[in-house]
């Protein structure tokens, strides 16, 4: 068991996933037809031996609650738990609701675990990584603190408002600022890092005597001077799911797969709920092409480069195309579809098409008739 305890940090201002988040949390979202955004995160954790995790809440905990109480992720329950826990504070004001306020107002459960250090990551990133690793790279460094960081070459429109890293020969954090998309080559923070539990806490109280409304980046980048933070390069894929856009293209990218078999295979499972659903039911004269298809749906339409979820139903002379369709949708007869992401119990059946653009996809609210 890895001696840290998982904090799963709530997602920040610059998170606007439009329409998706009119329902539920981004992380509570559907990904990839089976897979929740979270299922990511938690079983990152899981998977490199941290059995207590402490996931933090904001706004529309419902599926999120829902979704986690379903699924143990492999967490033997007399070793660890999966603790969900709220702002304990009314917000105000929407500039008030940080992640500091967050974590502060629940710091007598942090103070529960005896764990000598903290992991802290996000729940609006996808990405696989085994943080035993970057601990034992943490301890091994003497860095006051790790920060996990990508380079990546598409800066100026992907990752915009998350933290970039300038960083010296040693590994060390020097400044840090915002991806305003000037540059297409940057080093983004992908929102995770590793400190003492004692750190941790004197941070998130040394934030809130500066600002009611700072943020755990607005701390750390305060004391790059007086700490040791150092940096810890993620190799694999990574995407900030901050926009429908950015939602669109990270199901596109993963979808594909080499990607797909980087980040999900025996070695390294990504844990969500287990549906006892049929499988899908691809009809004669169904046309099926390089897609995800979650189980229990009926295909009798044309399926190409999309992402679906479970139990939806896709009647004859449909074609869908680079879309992704939430669980539980139905498309009726002749409907042609491209370019959208349609949320879960949506039922397409009068219109004849809907289509978006790649940098603008068309979304298609949850329970809404068409």
């Amino acid at each position: 068991m890895t001696k840290a305890l998982g904090i799963i940090n709530i997602e920040p201002f610059y998170v606007k996933v439009e329409g998706i988040e009119d329902f539920r949390p981004i992380s509570a979202s559907s990904i990839l037809g089976r897979y929740r955004v979270i299922d990511f995160v938690l079983s990152n954790m899981t998977n490199s031996g941290i059995y207590n995790i402490d996931l933090q809440v904001k706004n529309r905990p419902r599926s999120t609650i829902q979704h986690i109480s379903r699924t143990n992720y492999n967490i033997n329950t007399k070793k660890g738990n999966i603790r969900i826990l709220y702002g304990e504070k009314p917000v105000v004001n929407e500039i008030y609701n940080t992640d500091i306020a967050a974590l502060a107002s629940n710091m007598e459960f942090f103070d529960e675990s005896n764990a000598p250090y903290v992991i802290m990551a996000p729940s609006h990133f996808i990405y696989v990584q085994n943080f035993r690793k970057m601990l034992d790279y943490h301890i091994k460094s003497g860095n006051d603190i790790t920060a996990l960081y990508q380079n990546v070459n598409s800066a100026q429109e992907a990752f915009l408002m998350c933290d970039t890293f300038d960083i010296d020969k040693n590994k060390r954090i020097k400044v840090m600022n915002k991806n305003l998309g000037k540059h297409k080559h940057e080093k983004i923070s992908l929102e995770t890092y590793i400190m003492s539990k004692d750190l941790f806490k004197k941070l998130v109280n040394e934030a809130k005597g500066v600002s009611s409304i700072y943020s755990f980046s607005d701390i750390l980048a305060d004391n790059l001077d007086s700490l040791k933070v150092g940096s810890y390069c993620h190799n694999g894929y990574a995407a900030c799911l901050s926009t429908l856009k950015a939602y669109y293209k990270a199901s596109m990218d993963i979808k594909r797969e080499k990607e797909l078999h980087k980040m999900i295979n025996d070695d390294w499972p990504i844990y969500t709920v287990t549906n006892d659903t049929c499988p899908t039911l691809y009809a004669p004269g169904s046309k099926i092409n390089n897609s995800i298809v979650g189980n229990g749906c009926v295909i009798e339409g044309t399926v190409q480069n999309c992402v679906i979820g479970r139990n939806v139903i896709i009647k004859k002379g449909a074609v869908v195309k680079d879309s992704v369709i939430m669980p539980d949708t139905f498309i009726n007869k002749n409907v042609k579809i491209e370019k959208c992401v349609v949320d879960r119990l949506a039922i397409i059946t009068h219109i004849k098409e809907l289509k978006g653009t790649a940098e603008d996809p068309l979304y298609i609210g949850r329970g809404d008739r068409i």
